[in-house]
């Protein structure tokens, strides 16, 4: 969902305006919420699609990215 990545970027972005966040934290706060956003997808993935299903899809992920 594009639109929603965009929103939750512009949520973070005000995050650290407010935070007065250096670059160096913005990175580790960043790379830490942008992790746990990745886990909940995981996590919600393995429920609607299975085992079986997402290691295929991680298979493809790695591939493409790897």
């Amino acid at each position: 969902n594009p639109e929603g990545a965009v929103k939750w970027l512009e949520e973070v972005e005000i995050i650290f305006e407010a935070m007065r966040c250096t670059e160096e934290d913005k990175t580790s706060l960043g790379s830490y919420m942008l992790r746990e956003e990745a886990n909940h997808w995981w996590k919600n993935a393995r429920q609607r699609l299975g085992a079986g299903e997402l290691q295929s899809l991680g298979r493809c992920l790695k591939g493409s990215f790897g």
